[in-house]
């Protein structure tokens, strides 16, 4: 009887959950066959069958998610082309996410419904030629990969696109189109226009703009003059940061009469950067944590909807996989923290972050939070809590505009939107209006 038992608790493939556990504690699961050993365990091993390669591709995302070092994927490769007609939609689509951040070729596909976003995303990755599509039937985020992939002149004839991270493609990929678009509806896309045709009387105009747009068009000015002036007569904090980092970056040195003073900056980030630029010591302020009004568990909705001037979106909270951050950010969102509060960072295809009150990233609540790994997927629309480090997250989350699964148990995921089709919307510069309690 206990020769049974103990073969039964032997014998048993531990959840995802658990071998995640066990890999972060450093005590990952032996490697076996099963599909959870296979992702989680201590040693690389080839699938026994096509229905297990997803696994094999998860595990070296995870890697990536926590900076271990790339084992080689050779054999992998060869076994994935080898059994490429077996494999399915979703696996073929996870290879191609791997192989276009590793420079891996992968087997031509005829493009449909299910694969054509991510044969266009890889095609943009690789430089190799996208599909043939009806360019009038793609979605936003399959233009922004499409332009991504074609010639230059080829990328002209998006220049009136109605998405403006596509047009902001068109000057990525041909910067003699911005002389066309310097008066675009979109503020972002002006801003870069006329960062690429070197228009400083635009950047100044811009730098004026309240919020991160202003912050960067300012710091896109490159003139040291003005930077000089904005670092030590702006009123504004995130201002006098930007103008610092924009000086050290032209090569700037600060003068050491004027040492002390920017250490001593009622912004402590101007110290910080002061300090770090100088090779001194800087004591940040501690964090507290979350206050102890916040909502409990049960209070906190399972959804919720964000507006911003950019549409509205629903979300739902996931309070079982991320207790302390659900509790968290419903406690931000009901104390009207997030109201008016700039999405900061846009990278189209990649991910919209907001939640700073500062507008430029290195802002936060006053408090911090443990770091909730979890097993959720990175995938379009999912939300993820922002972090600068283990158990350092706050109030800045991130919107993924597209699956990135490298992502995966590295950041507390904590939330999906719903309605995924209007997120390209978003911009730099996109307001929060209000996050409240879906009705009923």
């Amino acid at each position: 009887m206990i020769c049974i038992v103990l073969f039964v608790l032997l014998s048993a493939v531990p959840t995802p959950q658990e071998a995640l556990d066990a890999m972060l504690e450093g005590n990952p699961f032996p490697t076996e066959r099963e599909s959870v050993l296979i992702e989680y365990g201590d040693s690389f091993v080839l699938p026994e069958s096509s229905d297990l390669v997803e696994y094999a591709i998860l595990r070296q995302f995870h890697r990536m998610a926590f900076q271990l070092p790339q084992e080689p994927v050779n054999q992998l490769a060869e076994y994935i082309t080898e059994n490429w007609n077996s494999l399915d939609t979703e696996t073929r689509n996870l290879w191609r996410e791997f192989s276009g951040r590793t420079g891996l070729v992968v087997p031509a596909e005829r493009a449909d419904e299910d694969n054509l976003t991510s044969i266009l995303r890889y095609s943009s990755e690789s430089g190799s030629s996208p599909p043939s599509a009806n360019r009038a039937e793609l979605t936003d985020l399959q233009r922004l990969y499409y332009v991504n992939a074609i010639s230059p002149d080829e990328a002209m004839e998006f220049i009136n696109d109605p998405c403006w991270a596509v047009r902001n493609a068109v000057i990525q990929k041909n910067p003699n189109a911005a002389f066309e678009m310097l008066d675009d509806s979109s503020p972002c896309v002006r801003m870069n226009a006329a960062l690429a045709t070197g228009r400083t009387d635009l950047l100044l105009n811009m730098a004026s703009t309240p919020g991160p747009l202003g912050h960067m068009s300012l710091a896109g000015v490159g003139q040291l003059p003005i930077l000089r002036d904005s670092l030590f007569r702006s009123s504004v904090p995130a201002i006098r940061a930007s103008a610092l980092i924009a000086l050290l970056e032209l090569g700037w040195r600060i003068p050491s009469d004027r040492l002390d003073y920017l250490l001593t900056d009622d912004y402590v980030m101007v110290g910080a950067i002061t300090a770090d630029a100088t090779g001194r010591n800087f004591a940040m302020p501690g964090e507290g944590s979350i206050p102890g009004d916040a909502p409990a568990l049960e209070d906190v909705p399972d959804q919720v909807v964000l507006t911003t001037d950019a549409g509205e979106f629903s979300m739902s909270l996931f309070k079982e996989n991320a207790p302390v951050t659900c509790r968290s950010f419903w406690y931000l969102a009901e104390t009207g923290f997030y109201d008016g509060i700039y999405f900061h960072r846009v990278i189209p295809g990649f991910v919209a972050q907001a939640g700073c009150p500062e507008g430029n990233g290195y802002g936060g609540p006053g408090y911090t939070i443990a770091a909730e790994n979890n097993t959720v997927a990175y995938h379009r629309g999912v939300v993820g809590m922002a972090d600068s480090g283990m158990d350092t997250g706050g109030s800045q989350f991130f919107i993924m505009l597209d699956n990135q699964r490298r992502l995966d148990c590295r950041y507390t995921v904590f939330a999906a939107v719903n309605n995924t089709e209007g997120l390209d919307n978003i911009e730099v510069g996109t307001r929060i209006l209000e996050i409240r309690r879906m009705n009923p």
